[in-house]
């Protein structure tokens, strides 16, 4: 959620802040690292669930940048503040704040994910069955680095890029989950002026299966930084064209040259697109023109809104041809960019009104103390999510916080609790600690007490996988009683959201090693995976390996062709061009009986 007041534009805030436990100023507005990487200067302030892209870390310390840990890796001072619990929708909040600011922020949060689903409907957004994660600390509690950290700060002191900063808050993602943190300065907060903050939006699209097209995603992000959700009606700033020099003399005079992308290169697939002019104009254009092409839409309303939303979805599906845009438009590619140059110097122009209309009331909620369960979980959640972020980024000051989540989550496991939820949290600690034979103990009772986790499921199936082929040779067949073991967790994780590229790769990956041919639900089940992940080559590839191997030749040269667009790595694509020959060739089929 980005802070805004009524009478000020949004604060700056810079790396400059020196985190939890230091002396330095606070904003009167608190703050939460939004975007999908850690930019070098926040715009704005801003307080939203997400993620922060892993791989930007890689590059933070090749760079030279200061590497940004995230907080908490901290032994609290002030054991008599007491932890609040409040689980609101689809989010468990963990607060050391006071009930009121608690309650306020939770309230904030569900009004404004509420506008989030007027400008996108709910069938665009990521769905998930795991709860997400937020964990709230008051400014004022006093907190201290672990010595390992603040050993490894001054280590890195006088290198290149100026060091380690303890970020006062941040957002980090696992693959069916993601979770945050946030220090308020509580006599300051105030819960009126919260937005959802584009980077929170760009996750839930970018999370949305079938996987949306890129130009929707960009387009729609863009436009959301020019949104404003604290006056109402839900108001969307003048579009900047490029820059706002360029934008004014447009708004000025309406018959000036202007280069918009044409139709078919908005459009176009992922592999079109790596291929294009990296010149920055070509590059503004498109960007101009992704988010001109979504705010018209919306602003239209209507039935050029519904068009909109109607064609995104069948974009999702596949390449975009014309005959499929005209199909939902009623007009061709040459018509939508003489539609779009006519509106551009209205949009550059003009501030945009979208009315809510009338919002549903915010679902209930209690704010109660937590449980020792619950303080485990969710802060042991948090804490192993940090392990992650860290490893790319400072692979010596990893220790600590694996230590840090360990302590946590063991707290409440010594003590006796054997909550699914729980064990699950403690075998992906495990996994993401390097400590694959320490997480078997955790995750085989989880996924015996059903728990939802998508990703307990995988990565039980991989290990049991790994354990089968240790030693065999990479060719060997499997009995269908041999990979039972594996395929069991991997069904099971198909009925859980959100679904998982990597659990079809890996039960593609199963079937290809088994003697016997899947039943028509299993083939089924090969093929969802193929249309919810169209785009991802490492998907795509098994899935039409396992298909062409059980004599579904047809199935698996559709596969391939739907995936083609797709941008894919020099093995995988040597791989599916190799499949792509073997099928137009005649061949033996490689068949068990069930």
């Amino acid at each position: 959620m980005r802070f805004e007041t009524r009478d000020q534009g949004p604060r700056t805030m810079g790396h400059e802040s020196k985190g939890p436990g230091k002396d330095r100023v606070i904003s009167r507005l608190f703050s939460l690292c939004s975007l999908t990487r850690l930019d070098s200067s926040w715009v704005g302030v801003f307080l939203a669930l997400g993620i922060v892209a892993a791989s930007h870390g890689a590059d933070q310390t090749a760079l030279g940048a200061p590497v940004e840990l995230p907080p908490m890796l901290v032994e609290e001072s002030t054991a008599s503040v007491p932890w609040l619990y409040v689980k609101a929708g689809d989010t468990e909040f963990l607060s050391r704040c006071s009930e009121g600011t608690t309650r306020d922020l939770v309230e904030a949060w569900l009004t404004k994910m509420q506008l989030v689903r007027v400008l996108v409907p709910e069938q665009f957004l990521a769905q998930t069955d795991v709860p997400s994660v937020f964990v709230l600390y008051a400014q004022d509690l006093k907190q201290t680095v672990s010595a390992e950290i603040q050993r490894e700060m001054q280590g890195r002191e006088g290198t290149r890029g100026g060091g380690v900063n303890i970020a006062p808050s941040m957002r980090l993602s696992d693959r069916d989950m993601h979770a945050s943190i946030a220090y308020i300065d509580e006599a300051l907060f105030d819960a009126a002026g919260l937005s959802v903050a584009p980077g929170h939006v760009h996750y839930l699209l970018q999370g949305r299966v079938p996987e949306l097209p890129a130009w929707l995603v960009e387009g729609v992000e863009r436009a959301w930084h020019r949104a404003d959700f604290v006056l109402e009606p839900i108001t969307l700033r003048p579009l900047v064209w490029n820059n706002n020099g360029e934008s004014d003399a447009l708004a000025n005079d309406p018959a000036r040259p202007r280069a918009l992308l044409p139709a078919n290169e908005l459009f176009a697939t992922a592999a079109a697109r790596a291929l294009e002019n990296r010149h920055p104009r070509h590059v503004g254009a498109r960007a101009g023109t992704e988010e001109l092409f979504f705010r018209w839409a919306i602003v239209s309303g209507g039935a050029t809104r519904e068009a909109f939303w109607r064609f995104a979805a069948r974009a999702a599906e596949g390449p975009v041809s014309e005959e499929l845009f005209e199909a939902n438009f009623g007009f061709d590619f040459a018509e939508l960019r003489d539609r779009l140059s006519d509106y551009l110097p209205k949009a550059v122009g003009e501030t945009a009104h979208i009315a809510p209309g009338a919002l549903p009331p915010v679902p209930p909620f209690e704010v109660q103390p937590a449980t020792p369960n619950q303080v485990a979980r969710v802060r042991g959640e948090w804490e192993r999510l940090a392990i992650g972020h860290v490893q790319p980024r400072l692979p010596r000051g990893r220790e600590p916080y694996i230590a840090q989540a360990r302590r946590t989550l063991r707290r409440a496991f010594d003590a006796g609790d054997r909550d699914p939820r729980l064990l699950a949290t403690m075998g992906l600690c495990e996994i993401d600690a390097g400590n694959e034979a320490g997480a078997r103990p955790f995750l085989e009772p989880a996924v015996a007490a059903g728990v939802v986790r998508p990703r307990a499921y995988y990565e039980l199936a991989r290990l049991r996988l790994a354990e089968l082929r240790r030693g065999a040779p990479a060719t060997k067949i499997y009995s269908f009683t041999d990979l039972a073991p594996v395929l069991d967790p991997l069904r099971r994780a198909l009925t859980q959201a959100p679904p998982l590229p990597e659990v079809y790769g890996l039960l593609a990956e199963a079937w290809n090693c088994c003697e016997l041919t899947p039943n028509p639900a299993e083939f089924a089940e090969l093929e969802a995976g193929a249309r919810l992940f169209a785009r991802r080559p490492a998907v795509v590839y098994p899935i039409a390996c396992a298909l062409a191997r059980h004599g579904r030749k047809a199935e698996a040269a559709r596969v391939l062709e739907a995936g083609a667009g797709a941008i894919a790595d020099d093995t995988t694509r040597a791989g599916m061009n190799r499949l792509r020959a073997e099928l137009s060739a005649p061949a033996t089929r490689i068949q068990g009986e069930r």
